[in-house]
């Protein structure tokens, strides 16, 4: 009897993060099965014999052909047990996800089942491999914010006065500050259950804040949910004032987040409702030359998103929005640059980087990129400087037979040290 990987199709989501860096020398990783999937098929069955072992870990790899892209990960195990991962992975040719379900014993899976949000245009082939069971998969180091995690924080959150604008940078996208915006959420009177997911796309943190627009609020509990299942209560029955920044919040070490869960409700008062911001500060060396950003992705790591509007006159371009992606910190810069595009089309014009120095790199393009679709990747002539912002001048192109919804495109901006 074998067992079996399914792949079902579901509404699209966000691209995910993969690993493609090989596995470290002391990880032995073997093929369990393969199968040729198609844009007509419903889901995909992969085939994997009796004999292979029990694993460690799991992960798919897309051997080549187009890209496709999974929003839910569901490992069945031959004691019945169930590990669910909820996050999106997106995998273009050659492209491997990073482990799913890691842990210290030793699971035989009878199958995966994988809901993908994008087929292949014409045909991918996929493979499942294991991490062999005798192996050992290293785990990070404790670090200083680690050891200095201890009880929620409780009554009055230490706090600074900030203005009463909203943040306007797209969630996923570092701010001026270098603070990456999670996302917001509007907060009423009576007892509010938010969930902001982050998704591992994103990067590793070892911190989180709010900002509290409006009216003050009373936070019931704020906790972190890991990418591998852990969780972390941060506070509870705490008070924060209108229209001020909290404390950063260490968590245990640098992780991939996969959401942020708040229970909260406002001061009932004339102000009305809360706003309420959540932030996260990049692990240290994240986005450095010999960071551990590097080892995801090819060394390719997310450098900001935005919308891309139908059609606006700024700065001289006729018809193109212009956004700007500030960077968070990144010693030693990104030697080469890529954009992304999900949703529906776009009409790319021109890419400004502004370095830390003043310095610029101007790219004019002026071309078509598809959704679900990438261009680039852009050799940088200053590649090697901190980067402060990059300038994209762009469209969404209104008639896409392909789009996805009637909704603007995402645009995402890559670099690669």
């Amino acid at each position: 009897m074998f067992r079996r990987l399914v792949v079902a199709g579901l509404a699209l989501a966000t691209a995910g993060a993969v690993v493609t860096a090989e596995a470290q020398q002391s990880e032995k990783w073997v093929l369990l099965g393969t199968k040729d999937v198609d844009a007509k098929a419903a889901e995909a069955v992969i085939d994997v014999p009796r004999g292979k072992g029990i694993h460690k870990a799991y992960r798919i790899q897309n051997k080549d052909g187009d890209t496709v892209t999974f929003n839910k990960s569901r490992l069945a195990y031959s004691d019945n047990s169930v590990h669910v991962e909820d996050r999106t992975i997106n995998l273009q040719a050659g492209q491997k996800s990073r482990p799913l379900d890691p842990r210290t014993g030793n699971r035989d899976v009878n199958s995966v089942t994988i809901s993908f949000t994008q087929k292949p245009a014409t045909k991918s082939t996929l493979e499942v491999w294991g991490l062999v069971a005798d192996e050992v998969v290293a785990k990070p180091a404790a670090t200083p914010a680690a050891a200095a995690t201890s009880k929620p924080a409780t009554g009055p959150i230490a706090a600074t006065p900030t203005s009463s604008a909203p943040t306007t940078t797209a969630p996923g996208t570092a701010s001026a500050g270098g603070d990456v915006l999670f996302g917001s959420q509007t907060v009423g009177f009576g007892v509010d259950r938010d969930v902001i997911r982050v998704g591992a796309e994103v990067g590793k943190f070892d911190k989180i804040r709010i900002r509290v627009l409006d009216n003050d609020i009373f936070l019931n509990e704020m906790k972190v949910v890991y990418a591998n299942g852990e969780s972390e209560t941060l506070a509870v029955a705490a008070d924060v004032k209108q229209n001020t920044r909290t404390k950063w919040f260490n968590l245990k070490g640098d992780r991939f987040i996969k959401e942020i869960q708040l229970v909260y409700r406002a001061r009932p008062n004339f102000r009305g409702q809360a706003n309420v911001e959540v932030f996260g500060e990049y692990a240290e060396g994240w986005l450095s030359v010999a960071g551990e950003g590097r080892k995801f992705n090819s060394g390719w790591v997310m450098l900001g998103a935005q919308s891309a509007d139908f059609f606006r006159v700024t700065s001289g371009k006729a018809g193109f929005d212009r956004d700007v992606i500030p960077v968070g910190k990144n010693e030693g810069g990104f030697k080469k640059i890529r954009v992304n595009v999900r949703d529906r089309a776009i009409t790319l014009n021109e890419l400004r980087v502004v370095y830390t120095n003043g310095t610029e790199d101007i790219i004019p393009i002026k071309t078509k990129v598809e959704a679900g679709a990438a261009f680039g990747p852009l050799d940088l002539k200053n590649g090697g400087k901190p980067i402060k912002e990059i300038l994209a001048y762009y469209r969404s192109r209104i008639f896409d037979a392909k789009a996805i919804g009637k909704g603007k495109a995402i645009v995402e901006v890559w670099g690669q040290h």
